[in-house]
């Protein structure tokens, strides 16, 4: 019988057991070969375990941002004013966040009254603290005993009576406390707490904000498949040496595949158990990592990757790594006598690298506005697959562009005649080593243009200085009046733009209207007072209205009027004799204004102050000045930025987003090391042939470079083409107008051209180390 006749007639055990045995030798192959073999398995490793390190945290994600939220629930309180449960013999605590920021970081806490002993404790908290005690996150009381807090201790003046725990925290450096002060249920935002914890909320992701996530995904976690792939094809020409050695002795082609298939999958699998330990490393790294893009830190019992995920990873590498072995040996003839790969290959094919671009585009452009304010249901699905067909095409196009290319160079100085020749000889290898670089450039082009209408969306921009807002709630006329007077010292203070309110109701408590307090100056501003003294009160409300008009010697309720306040306590006060109408000069039904002294006789916290503080400049510190002078007033007094805000969703996205391109760059930069390393040790024979035979290294050494800058740039041009073409369908899908931040773009390929220069320029002492005489031995 024929061969192909025996194979037929071979049982399915004895198949089976032939493949084990091929799979085997491949195993076998890679594992041993001496120290040539170990170094192509430890090149092959460390590439593929830096792509699966960066896959593990990815997964991570989900996790590590759950449990930051679910801590921040489990410490929380309502605030939507509800009346809460009341819960036996637990004694209730009247609290209310105060947050703010010092020096760029987040600094977030609850002013807390206890009303007996029986008071319920936050996670993490072993006891609330009394009036004039305050508890403080171990980063908290770091920052107040080091130089950099100077600014901060003087609102810190209570003794500290403990450290909040880990599980209190959303992360390791968060700045977060809990202060004792005598009155709480007067403040702003106040609520009556029986047990701390909210339900939690889920982020509402509007279609912008979504585009963002998903582009941010694909662009940044597509690089490492790349990655990956390309370590997996290292030493392939001395592996189909190899190959054809079996040959000679006897191996089939199906035989040759499935060794093939065995040696890749080891490397893999050594990748697998090298992109575990990174990840394990870097996991117990990142709790001592203090950013500001990290708002807090991560906890290293965070970082926990989805099973599901982990199991996909574990059985897709290996996968793709036999994948890529097998597919690679379509155009290589492996025979007894050698391998046929230096001949001239067959030029690429065109038409099916042009299928993955043209089916994205067109995905992309029947979802035309339909990613708007809100997801329309049906366009998630045909986004994401067009943006990840868009950006896979990159690395699927840029060989055939870059074969074409280098097959019309030629001519000049010795060192580009050797770059080129080796390009037109095996362009491949260079084009898939920038590659992954070029997806991380159109990646990050389409990520960065689609920032700008999200930005100013979610982050109102302001060129003027930014005034700060302050409130006091609940407090003495006096002490209303010394926040005035105490916030007009403040350095760098331009104006300041304040309002006394007390809330007067009649006798029967049915109708009420405001009273504005203020010098005569700041009242003339407000009515149409012809003459003003103080201790003058004047009323503008139109009795025609029905408002409530309060007369000479009418007793009424005068009380604080601050939002979600538990307990109001009401006041007795006769009007003055000294009361009487004057015109308004604004839209209001009506109200009372009176001058201080009109009011002297009200002692008790019945009045709400509010001010804006304007800055001469814009300083970073000037709100630290602010609340510094806040400190004589206690925790009723609170301060805080008066902007619009930056959306916390979209802080959060722009967050992940910036650390994951970190980490990708990082990764190209990385992965490119170690290629461009084993594309030496593979050539190390070829160089120290030209060196023995007069051939200068810094001949060698500027054709290394020239071998590199020819690629990339062409991956530089196919990258900007791909982003620019990606960035302006997902504005046509968001219906926001065609803009470029050219500025930045033009940073970006720097940034990739500089990495891709820099970790050539690192394999240099290699290629010094191979030109050389010892070079010409061969084990």
């Amino acid at each position: 019988m024929t061969e192909p006749r025996l194979r037929r007639h071979r049982s399915l055990p004895s198949r089976m057991l032939q493949w084990w045995n091929d799979l085997m030798l491949g195993v076998r192959l890679a594992v041993g070969g001496g120290r040539a073999g170990w170094g192509r398995l430890a090149l092959t490793a460390i590439g593929v375990g830096l792509g699966v390190a960066v896959l593990l945290a990815a997964t991570s994600v989900s996790h590590m941002l759950q449990a930051r939220d679910d801590r921040g629930y489990a410490r929380g309180i309502p605030h939507d004013g509800s009346k809460p449960t009341v819960i036996p013999g637990v004694d209730p605590v009247y609290a209310a966040l105060r947050d703010g920021q010092f020096d760029g970081r987040e600094l977030n806490g609850y002013i807390v009254q206890k009303t007996g002993p029986n008071a319920p404790l936050p996670p993490g908290v072993d006891r609330l603290p009394d009036v004039g005690e305050v508890v403080l996150s171990p980063a908290l009381s770091d920052l107040l005993s080091s130089p950099a807090g100077g600014l901060l201790r003087p609102r810190f003046t209570e003794h500290v009576v403990g450290t909040i725990d880990p599980v209190g925290l959303a992360g390791p450096h968060e700045l977060f406390f809990y202060v004792g002060v005598p009155t709480v249920s007067t403040q702003s935002g106040a609520a009556e707490v029986y047990r701390f914890g909210v339900p939690s909320s889920p982020r509402i992701l509007d279609g912008l904000l979504w585009l963002l996530v998903v582009l941010g995904s694909v662009a940044l976690l597509l690089p490492v498949v790349v990655f990956v792939a390309t370590s997996t094809r290292l030493a392939a020409a001395a592996r189909d040496r190899r190959l054809a050695a079996l040959r000679l002795v006897g191996a089939n082609g199906e035989q040759v595949r499935r060794i093939a298939a065995g040696e890749a999958f080891v490397g893999a699998l050594v990748g697998l158990f090298v992109g575990v330990a990174l990840f394990l490393t870097g996991r117990a790294i990142v709790p001592s990592i203090s950013v500001a893009a990290l708002q807090g830190g991560i906890f290293a019992e965070d970082i926990r990757p989805e099973w599901t995920l982990v199991a996909l990873i574990v059985v897709a590498v290996p996968l793709l790594a036999v994948a890529i072995a097998v597919f690679s040996l379509r155009r290589v003839m492996i025979e007894p006598l050698g391998v046929v790969r230096r001949a001239r290959n067959q030029r690429r094919k065109l038409w099916w690298r042009l299928v993955p671009p043209v089916l994205g585009i067109a995905l992309l452009a029947t979802q035309a506005g339909r990613l708007g304010e809100a997801l329309e249901g049906g366009s998630q699905l045909p986004v994401t697959a067009g943006i990840v067909l868009l950006l896979s095409s990159v690395p699927l196009v840029l060989p055939w562009i870059v074969e074409r290319v280098v097959s019309k160079l030629g001519g000049g100085s010795p060192a580009w005649q050797l770059a080129i020749r080796r390009l037109q000889v095996d362009s491949g290898t260079p084009a898939r080593v920038v590659g992954g670089v070029a997806v991380v450039l159109a990646g990050a082009i389409a990520l960065q243009t689609m920032f700008i209408p999200a930005e100013s969306r979610y982050q109102p921009a302001d060129a003027r200085p930014t005034p700060v807002s302050v409130t006091m709630p609940g407090v003495s006329l006096t002490r209303a009046l010394a926040l005035d007077a105490a916030l007009r010292k403040v350095p760098g203070t331009d104006t300041v733009t304040g309002s006394i309110t007390v809330q007067m109701r009649s006798a029967d408590g049915r109708n009420g209207t405001s009273v504005h307090v203020g010098t005569c100056d700041e009242l003339r501003r407000q009515t149409a007072i012809a003459q003003c003294h103080d201790g003058d009160l004047f009323t503008t409300t139109k009795p025609e209205t029905g408002e409530f008009v309060p007369t000479a010697g009418e007793r009424v309720l005068v009380a604080s009027d601050v939002a979600g306040q538990q307990q109001r306590k009401s006041v007795e006060w006769t009007v003055p004799a000294s009361v009487r109408p004057t015109p308004s000069l604004t839209n209001d039904t009506g109200a009372v204004y009176a001058t201080p002294a009109a009011l002297a006789g009200m002692t008790e916290p019945v009045a709400d102050a509010n001010a804006y503080v304007q800055p001469k400049s814009n300083d970073a510190d000037f709100v630290e000045y602010v609340r510094n002078a806040l400190a004589p007033f206690g925790w009723s007094a609170y301060a805080f930025v008066a902007t619009s805000g930056i959306d916390s969703t979209f802080a959060l996205i722009g967050r992940v987003l910036m650390i994951g391109s970190v980490i990708t760059l990082l990764l190209a930069a990385a992965s490119l090391l170690v290629v461009a390393l084993e594309q030496i040790r593979e050539r190390r024979r070829a160089f120290a042939v030209l060196a023995a035979n007069g051939v200068q290294r810094l001949v060698l050494a500027r054709s290394l470079l020239w071998q590199t800058a020819v690629p990339i740039a062409v991956a530089v041009v196919v990258a900007l083409a791909s982003g620019l073409v990606l960035a302006g369908l997902l504005l046509y899908v968001t219906k926001q107008p065609i803009s470029f931040d050219w500025a930045t773009i033009a940073i970006f390929v720097a940034t990739a051209v500089v990495a891709v220069l820099v970790s050539t320029g690192c394999t240099l002492p290699s290629l010094w180390r191979a030109a050389n005489a010892e070079g010409l031995r061969d084990e």
